[in-house]
């Protein structure tokens, strides 16, 4: 059952929208200020990563509907890892191991930045899914 949010031509707009922003952001506006100027760019990489995270918060909710209420494993994940990885990239840079000296070495806790972006977005994308479903079925009876 869908309810009118969780119509495919409204979080297939949102997810084109947000994907859009994403792009943007990581393309033009944060290499303009990062290694250099790590504070001018952390409301450009904040609002990139939300974006992102939107992306996949709008394809769980388009994603099959299933059974039950979904396991929040995936949302934990997520979140377990994105701040892990920024833990780790706090790490490398207080060993003076910073974006400029080492950027390979950042790669990694990139890579696992975005991947719990995305986990946790498709996460709690299907978790409201599954709500909004039960909350659907209860008010019709």
């Amino acid at each position: 059952m869908r309810t009118d949010s969780d119509s495919p031509w409204l979080l297939g707009g949102l997810c084109l929208i947000a994907v859009a922003a994403a792009g943007i952001l990581h393309a033009v506006y944060i290499p303009r200020h990062i290694p250099g100027s790590f504070s001018r760019a952390l409301p450009y990489l904040v609002v990139g990563w939300a974006s992102y995270a939107f992306v996949f918060y709008a394809l769980g909710r388009l994603g099959p509907l299933a059974s039950g209420m979904p396991s929040m494993r995936a949302l934990d994940f997520g979140l377990g890892l994105f701040l892990f990885s920024i833990v780790v990239s706090g790490l490398f840079d207080a060993a003076g191991l910073t974006l400029t000296v080492a950027p390979g070495l950042h790669l990694l806790p990139a890579l696992g930045l975005y991947v719990g972006l995305a986990l946790a977005g498709w996460g709690f994308g299907a978790r409201t899914r599954a709500v909004n479903r039960i909350a659907a079925e209860a008010e019709r009876g």
